[in-house]
């Protein structure tokens, strides 16, 4: 089983953890961000031809630089026909974003309190983005995606 299933295994278990806590909600959210995060870098590495430097590609992905891309893609397919691979791509690239930033709230700010309904939604958000991502896997538009969470892009 890849990292980012176990990662998202783990999310959902926390999310269940009774009685509910800030920090179990807040650890939620970050495990879930941390899931999809790892599933994009998996499946950009699974591209690599050489398998012995795979881990080593790995680590060259950075939080930001991933932002960047995913938010250059919302902008791009903001008005993407429902369905379409440019609306799937959108939803993939859309749902990064958002995890990113409710990660960043959920491990920083302190001052908002989490509501279990919003866990339970961010669950939902990397559930559906992975499905989107499983109908597109192997279209250009996807494949273009992931070269550019690694690299950057020049115009």
């Amino acid at each position: 089983m890849p990292y980012s299933s176990e990662l998202l295994d783990s999310a959902v278990a926390l999310y269940r953890v009774d009685p509910e806590t800030q920090a179990t909600l807040r650890r939620t959210v970050s495990t879930a961000y941390y899931a999809f995060f790892h599933f994009l870098i998996e499946e950009t590495c699974t591209n690599w031809a050489r398998p012995e430097q795979r881990g080593k590609l790995a680590r060259c992905f950075d939080h930001k630089h991933m932002s960047i891309a995913s938010n250059r893609r919302v902008a791009e397919h903001k008005n993407a026909v429902a369905g379409s691979k440019e609306f799937h791509l959108y939803s993939v690239a859309s749902a990064f974003s958002q995890l990113q930033e409710k990660r960043h709230i959920a491990d920083y700010d302190l001052s908002q309190t989490l509501s279990s309904s919003d866990v339970a939604l961010d669950i939902l958000l990397v559930e559906e983005a992975l499905a989107s991502w499983d109908t597109i896997r192997s279209e250009q538009v996807a494949q273009d995606y992931l070269f550019s969470l690694l690299f950057k892009e020049r115009s």
